[in-house]
């Protein structure tokens, strides 16, 4: 009888998890063109894509925060950097920026809760959902489509082969206290696939072999930090997915969570490398 019933509840979860994964191919099989279309076409498509985008991003994060959530500085300092970018990003702009929104937050918190370091997480909010994803725009306006394209390929590819390789190869926990979930194994597989299909891209861009896979390596592994880090909030507050906007992925935030180190980091390495725009 334990035996029937063991078997019963092994069929009822590879069920589950094939539904899940059935409805995760659904919703990225009509994201993905949304997403593709928009980055082909850049401009005002893709800022309204990213606006709308750091809009439910803040709301999660708003519901995450809960009562402490301070919603007209996330909005306000957030969507005001995300408009920033759409212009010419100078060193003056983002001194205007950093100074105001820092003002704005010690004096609202110093009058009103009179707690602004308890209050502190609402900067988080900013920093962790505008700010990374601006970087999107950045990349796509000045250093091209391509190489946007290779740093959403980096990501997709490293998160896909972590997923399929932990489920299939996982035996030694990751970081169990943080996401007892991600194995070893998966995040290896992650760094393969993302070295390999990055570096491929990377080689049709014009760069050499070294810089290739090493700039794709160091992205796919910032993906997964980023990743570690999202679950690592959504664990301090006891959420298992920041929102539900996209079934079988959660929300927003749990899609964006390894674009959030990567998108920033591949602009600095473009920046300082001098990379000229690719096709």
């Amino acid at each position: 009888m334990q035996g029937a019933n063991g078997a019963l509840a092994e069929y009822h979860r590879r069920d589950r998890k094939s539904k899940m994964l059935r409805t995760r191919v659904l919703t990225a099989v009509l994201a993905i063109p949304v997403v593709g279309i928009c980055l082909w076409h850049g401009g005002i498509l893709l800022q309204a894509l990213i606006f709308a985008a750091a809009v439910i991003g803040l709301v999660e994060f708003a519901r995450l925060l809960g009562p402490n959530a301070q919603y007209e500085y996330l909005f306000g300092a957030g969507l005001s950097f995300v408009l920033a970018t759409y212009g010419e990003l100078g060193d003056v702009k983002i001194a205007i920026w950093l100074f105001a929104q820092l003002l704005y937050f010690l004096v609202r918190n110093t009058f009103s809760t009179r707690k602004p370091l308890a209050a502190a997480e609402n900067i988080l909010g900013v920093l962790y959902v505008a700010v990374p994803l601006s970087f999107i725009w950045l990349v796509r306006s000045e250093f091209g489509l391509a190489w946007c394209v290779y740093g959403l390929m980096v990501t997709w590819a490293t998160d896909t082969a972590a997923y399929f390789g932990g489920m299939s190869f996982g035996k030694t926990k990751l970081a169990p206290n943080i996401s007892p979930k991600k194995s070893v194994e998966g995040a290896i597989s992650g760094c393969i696939a993302g070295t390999a299909c990055g570096g491929g891209f990377a080689l049709w861009l014009g760069q050499p072999l070294g810089f290739a896979l090493a700039v794709s390596l160091l992205l796919s592994i910032a993906g997964q930090l980023g990743d570690l880090c999202e679950s690592a909030l959504k664990r301090e507050k006891s959420v298992k997915d920041s929102g539900a906007i996209l079934p079988g992925h959660g929300g927003i935030l749990d899609r964006v969570d390894s674009l959030a180190f990567v998108m920033p980091l591949l602009y600095i390495i473009l920046s300082l490398m001098l990379i000229p725009a690719g096709p």
